[in-house]
């Protein structure tokens, strides 16, 4: 099998309309219909719903913030303007890499905690925007909008905006690092990312 991936000169915002043309051209294979896009103040999840919406069976989620975080909310507004394209709002979940909401990897133990290694590494791989991709796909697992096992495209972005696009095997967070390779998640395809790679 051979498939086309893109890869943008930087990273950041100024790719959104491009990661949209490229899940635009994977929904057209016809084997997925569900988008799952990363956004802080709706913006991002609606340019995707207006330019992906018309499509028969296309199921879009948008994922907010979590608790506690210092970040951008959903706006009122955007919340209706979402609602009226159908798209799901997943709002105040927790991190899917839960060790890095807020002082939670500071345990009392000192001990290391596994995901943020994990998080980490997303990042020495794809940078922030693939950490984010995989990390809304895990959130909207944990709150059962998801099943795990699905096959879905999830979007990211650095800071704000879309730069990257994967497709991956959902699952809950708290099986990253199950025995039974089965329950955790898997990233399947890469179909847009930036060669640079940011690191926070």
């Amino acid at each position: 099998m051979e498939r086309n991936v893109i890869y943008f000169p930087d990273y950041g915002e100024q790719n959104t309309d491009a990661v949209i043309s490229c899940v635009s051209r994977r929904l057209d294979e016809g084997d997925l219909s569900t988008v799952v896009v990363a956004t802080s103040t709706g913006k991002t999840a609606f340019l995707f719903a207006e330019q992906l919406g018309q499509r028969p069976g296309l199921r879009l989620i948008a994922v907010g913030n979590p608790p506690g975080s210092t970040y951008e909310r959903i706006t009122a507004e955007n919340r209706l303007k979402l609602a009226a394209k159908g798209v799901v709002i997943v709002d105040y979940a927790p991190y899917g890499c839960a060790s890095l909401q807020g002082d939670a990897h500071a345990n009392m133990h000192g001990a290391l905690d596994l995901l943020v290694v994990f998080a980490d590494i997303l990042r020495m791989m794809g940078g922030q925007g693939l950490k984010v991709a995989i990390e809304v796909g895990l959130m909207a697992t944990n709150v059962g909008v998801l099943a795990p096992g699905e096959r879905v495209i999830a979007v990211g972005g650095t800071a704000t905006g879309a730069d990257t696009a994967i497709v991956m095997k959902t699952a809950y967070s708290l099986d990253i690092f199950h025995k039974e390779p089965d329950r955790r998640p898997e990233l399947l395809e890469f179909l847009c990312t930036p060669l640079p790679k940011k690191w926070w």
